[in-house]
């Protein structure tokens, strides 16, 4: 009996198990949804796993198994609430707009934003976790040249959550958020090549909450924190901190700048209680209004205590951009590049960055003078006109320079390129062999042609002339009747370029 009992025992403890590791993976696809909510069609995705009945991905409530939901398209959905054991991953390609309110509500879930994939909010970002388990903790990660914007509302992390914005430097991994409310027992690592953008307040007000900077930390507005020991802002390493307005210490916070940080206060730096903030090692902070008179530590009258490089200098902030954007024109097979920037200092040129084949490979296709400085809006744009033949998600970043040759890097955006169509016998050149006195090219398929503009190229072995534009056959021919006897002797090719079609002709001269 006692080993019937044992077995009953061994069986449930293996299948309990295996419940627990059960999982499910929806990948999204291109569809276009009954109803617009991409998250109630099974048209929209690609289910691996069995673990849950459903053909689309379940998000809120409690579910029993592990889900992950992978956003490589471009989605768009009015709101959604992460329940717990949900872990939303949108990875290259991908781009999730949420038109309202994205929330987790539940334990065991998490958001990751990674190579290049990017989360737009129009509402707000709340983040509940914790209060019945402390330990089990709400997370987003963003990292590897990931963005998240959330454009319209609050972000609002609450008891226990944490979030990680990370990256290696090359590109940044973003988060872009307008507010930022900052609850209890939780935590914001900004670790090097992350950057947080805020472009209001910060306010956080419980006890044991931190946000911890080895990488880039800016906000529009003040710091306000409040509360009991363990409260805490602290930059590390390499990091680089704006506070555009004041920094408010109350309460029993400790605020400490270390390693080679540099921070900038635009305002005052205002301590109350038994608050401090503290320079150590190489750390510096430029303040441009009031701030407390340093004292060393052992003969301060008051709980005012700051220690360290303080320095009454003022610098003005570095660029900030306010959006950027890519769009493709397909038919003239081009893309458009906008960006702005709210402020300039400092900024000699922006050089743009293109890469055809992951986020390793970017290359400078070109450049745009900046303003210097400037206080301003300022509007750019750039035309990238010469793509590669080939399409796809091409990925697109804007590196900023200073005069001094320091630089940053917006954000990655992904631009969908159609593929050119290479055709063979849709025109004919004649005649060939020519002695260069005569050399005409005629259609031979007109339902490859539909009368677009036909662009067109010699190339030679030893000259490749610029490509023209004409719009009709009749035009094509009088161009190649006034360039060919400028060709070099030998084979060339006639590159003709229409819609989305090439076709190259070999000519012998």
């Amino acid at each position: 009996m006692k080993t019937f009992y044992t077995f009953i025992f061994i069986f449930m403890l293996l299948a309990s198990m295996q419940v627990s590791q059960a999982q499910v993976t929806y990948t999204s696809r291109g569809c276009t949804p009954s109803g617009g909510n991409p998250f109630t069609s099974g048209l929209c995705w690609t289910k691996t796993g069995t673990c849950n009945a459903s053909a689309f991905p379940p998000t809120s409530g409690t579910i029993s198994c592990q889900v992950t939901i992978n956003v490589v398209t471009e989605m768009t959905v009015s709101s959604l609430s992460l329940g717990s054991n949900v872990t939303l991953r949108v990875n290259t390609g991908g781009k999730l707009t949420i038109t309202g309110n994205l929330s987790q509500q539940a334990e065991q879930s998490s958001i990751v934003i990674v190579n290049g994939g990017e989360v737009v909010v129009q509402g707000n970002l709340v983040l509940l976790s914790g209060r019945s388990n402390p330990k089990t903790k709400m997370k987003i990660d963003i990292r590897n040249g990931g963005s998240f914007d959330v454009t319209g509302g609050l972000m609002d992390i609450q008891n226990d959550a944490e979030l990680t914005i990370d990256g290696d430097g090359d590109p940044l991994s973003i988060l872009n958020v307008n507010s930022f409310n900052f609850g209890q027992r939780s935590k914001v690592d900004i670790l090097s090549g992350g950057a947080f953008f805020v472009e209001g307040d910060v306010d956080y007000r419980g006890n044991n909450s931190s946000i911890n900077i080895y990488g880039f930390f800016r906000t529009a507005g003040s710091v306000l924190i409040t509360g009991g020991s363990g409260n805490q802002l602290n930059a590390f390493g390499n990091a680089e901190v704006i506070i555009e307005q004041n920094l408010d210490v109350r309460g029993t916070s400790d605020i400490t700048f270390g390693g080679t940080s540099e921070t900038d206060i635009g305002g005052d730096i205002l301590i109350a209680g038994n608050s401090k903030v503290i320079a150590t090692d190489q750390a510096t902070v430029y303040v441009c209004g009031g701030f407390p008179i340093p004292c060393d530590g052992n003969n301060c009258s008051t709980q005012e205590i700051i220690q360290g490089s303080f320095s009454e200098s003022c610098r003005i902030l570095p660029v900030e951009f306010l959006y950027t954007e890519a769009k493709s024109s397909n038919p003239e097979r081009y893309v458009s590049l906008t960006w702005s920037t709210a402020k300039e200092t400092n900024n000699s040129h922006f050089e743009i960055e293109r890469s055809v084949d992951g986020l390793n490979n970017f290359i400078v296709i070109g450049e745009v003078q900046g303003m210097g400085w400037k206080d301003t809006v300022t509007e750019y744009d750039f035309l990238d006109s010469d793509l590669p033949l080939t399409g796809g998600s091409f990925l697109y970043r804007i590196k900023q320079v200073d005069f001094n040759g320091k630089h940053t890097y917006s954000r990655v955006f992904s631009v969908k390129v159609m593929n050119i169509q290479f055709t063979k016998g849709v025109w004919r050149a004649y005649p060939n062999p020519t002695n260069g006195q005569q050399l005409k090219v005629n259609l031979l398929d007109k339902s490859q042609y539909d009368h677009e503009p036909i662009s067109i190229r010699i190339i030679h072995p030893s000259f490749v002339f610029n490509p023209i534009t004409v719009e009709t056959e009749y035009a094509l021919n009088e161009y190649l009747s006034q360039i060919l006897p400028s060709i070099p002797s030998g084979v060339f090719v006639i590159e003709m370029a229409w819609g989305q079609k090439v076709e190259h002709i070999k000519v012998m001269k």
